[in-house]
């Protein structure tokens, strides 16, 4: 076996390149987009697999946003249960027949579900997420 030294180091820096990489996915995976509109505060900001989603208002948590990853189809709705009843661990909105509710408990509950009368037809857990909210 020859040994070559030009091979050699193009292996040492692919490998402390792929070695910093994770610190690198880590930091980025802190940052979740809020979809909030700029006159507005975001109260929670999360991800699924599929979905990004904000809780979005003013004083108060007041309005669900929607946004589909695959389609890019956004839905905003007004809030039907706020979290202002159960310190913001909850929050809920209903269009018509579906209902779109947000989980952040705790670190192992939290999800966003979609029930369509009543009967859960999605439930991804959240990936990462961003917490801005504040007493309300």
């Amino acid at each position: 076996m020859q040994f070559n030294s030009k091979r050699a180091a193009q292996l040492l820096i692919a490998g402390i390149c792929s070695l910093s990489l994770p610190f690198i996915q880590t930091a980025q995976a802190r940052e979740v987009q809020s979809l909030c509109r700029s006159n507005e505060s975001t109260f929670v900001g999360a991800e699924t697999r599929n979905f990004l989603v904000s809780i979005c208002g003013s004083e108060t948590p007041l309005t669900y946003v929607g946004l589909d990853k695959k389609t890019g189809k956004t839905i905003r709705l007004p809030l039907t249960v706020h979290g202002g009843q159960n310190r913001g661990r909850y929050f809920e909105a209903v269009n018509g027949e579906y209902t779109y509710g947000v989980t952040v408990a705790s670190r192992t509950n939290k999800n966003l579900t979609v029930k369509r009368n009543n009967r859960v037809i999605l439930r991804e857990p959240i990936i990462r997420n961003l917490y801005a909210g504040g007493a309300y």
